[in-house]
């Protein structure tokens, strides 16, 4: 009587090679979409950060009744830990009754890419 070979129950080598380069490529991309998500919430965290501080400013230059002038003014405000740097200047506007104001929120002293910028227009009752 002759014996039958039993079938192999496991894997060969080329289905282990298919799945681990399968699960390769899902972990680099899983990682690569975390990447992106930690990135965005830094970004936004900056953004939220330096939206606070401009509205800060504004608001203080409004309660103060100053008004700008036509060359920017700069400064900077402590918030979350952080030092930010903002400046800010009027603008002339086609109704001699407004003036507009540019605000700017920087992470340096240079002043070179703005996070934020805010134009906000107030009545000067001219």
């Amino acid at each position: 009587m002759k014996r039958k070979l039993s079938s192999s129950k496991g894997m060969t080598i080329l289905e282990v090679l298919v799945a681990l380069a399968v699960f390769a490529m899902v972990s680099v991309a899983l990682l690569s979409s975390m990447n992106n998500q930690v990135f965005g919430l830094q970004l936004l965290e900056n953004k939220t950060f330096a939206t606070i501080v401009a509205d800060n400013q504004l608001t203080d230059l409004k309660m103060r009744s100053i008004l700008p002038s036509e060359s920017w003014v700069t400064g900077e405000e402590k918030l979350a830990d952080r030092t930010w740097y903002f400046r800010y200047k009027a603008l002339e506007t086609a109704d001699a009754a407004f003036m507009a104001i540019d605000m700017q929120v920087h992470a340096t002293k240079e002043y070179d890419d703005p996070i934020v910028t805010i134009r906000t227009y107030i009545y000067t009752k001219k």
